[in-house]
């Protein structure tokens, strides 16, 4: 008699799954792996993954998804705790740079490999990207003090803030960065400058 698998030993094999997919798709590509290289990293069949995953797309969506979620959630309520935009503005650069230190490679999931999902996919992952700029269009375009910023720039310029904060990942990574609060205060800064010569 087959024993049955134990909700735990389920988790726990979904858990070493998408880990596996998380190490592979960003140092192999997600191209450039197969269902059998995941399967071979966690020593089991192919086939046997089908039991824990849709496909290899839903996985990699899943992975990119839950990313965006967590970095939704996290700017959010980090953002709330602002008493003035300076205090908020600072606390998006904040959480920002910390996700993408921690969750590097996630991050690169979502930079490299959103090409690869679907349309549907993709249109839900521009979705949370949208919302996550419209925390930073929140923190310029309701809590400015006596500048106004006018809307036709607002997108441009978060577009712009949030790709030179993502940038530092990859155009500084071998690099040596200063400590965390430095680098905060000095990014703060210059995103008050730029929103400063938006607002002329």
């Amino acid at each position: 008699m087959q024993r049955a698998t134990s909700p735990q030993a389920i988790a726990d094999t979904q858990d070493r799954l998408r880990h596996a997919a998380l190490e592979l798709f960003t140092s192999q590509g997600y191209q450039s792996t197969s269902l059998r290289d995941l399967a071979a990293h966690l020593g089991m069949q192919a086939g046997s993954l089908y039991n824990h995953i849709e496909s290899k797309q839903a996985l990699l969506f899943d992975l990119i998804e839950e990313a965006l979620d967590a970095l939704l959630a996290e700017t959010r309520s980090s953002i709330r705790r602002g008493k003035n935009r300076e205090e908020r503005l600072r606390l998006f650069v904040q959480v920002s740079l910390c996700f993408q230190k921690r969750e590097h490679k996630r991050m690169t999931l979502i930079h490299r490999e959103t090409i690869n999902l679907t349309q549907e996919q993709q249109q839900q992952v521009q979705h949370l990207v949208d919302e996550y700029a419209g925390c930073l269009e929140w923190v310029i375009a309701d809590h400015r003090s006596t500048t106004v910023t006018p809307d036709s720039r607002l997108k441009l310029l978060t577009g712009a803030i949030i790709g030179m904060i993502q940038g530092l990942q990859s155009w500084g990574c071998n690099d040596p960065s200063p400590p965390l609060r430095e680098e905060v205060e000095q990014l703060t800064r210059m995103i008050n400058g730029a929103i400063g010569a938006a607002s002329a």
